[in-house]
């Protein structure tokens, strides 16, 4: 992800973790979230995003919004186009290169309208991805053909 000397602004983490700007604008106000302001803008590194979505509270929040993303897909009835709702559970992975892969490929790409979660349940991180069926078949594919070349 491209992000300002190796740091994150605010829409990232909305991006990374489902909530909303004005949540983390108060996850940001009470201390929750720590980060530094560099010429009125929010910024955060990798390990204070890290360290944020561990917090119990917030795993519950985005735990929350995740199964609303699946739920709410599952009960659209009138879809205009293909579309995908994809769970990938990868407990091999590092949690910080899933969640900068994935968040970098979805705000690189020509996506819209992609609904994207990171989390992690014990060690194992878990991404969500929603949106058009081809969109989303092809950030999954990448990371996944990226993942196999590293293995060879």
């Amino acid at each position: 992800m491209e992000n300002i000397g190796n740091y994150y602004v605010i829409n990232h983490v909305v991006m990374i973790t489902g909530l909303t700007d004005r949540t983390i604008r108060n996850y940001i106000a009470s201390g929750v979230l720590q980060g530094e302001k560099i010429n009125g803008v929010w910024h955060f590194t990798p390990e204070q995003v890290e360290s944020f979505i561990q917090i119990p509270e917030v795993k519950l929040a985005i735990r929350a919004k995740n199964k609303s993303l699946i739920y709410d897909f599952l009960l659209d009835d009138f879809k205009k186009e293909n579309e995908a709702c994809i769970i990938l559970d990868l407990p091999n992975a590092d949690r910080k290169i899933v969640m900068e892969e994935f968040a970098y490929r979805i705000n690189k790409g020509p996506y819209r309208n992609i609904n994207f979660s990171f989390e992690t349940y014990g060690k194992t991180p878990r991404v969500i991805l929603k949106g058009k069926m081809e969109d989303v078949l092809e950030i999954s594919n990448a990371y996944w053909n990226k993942v196999k070349n590293e293995q060879v």
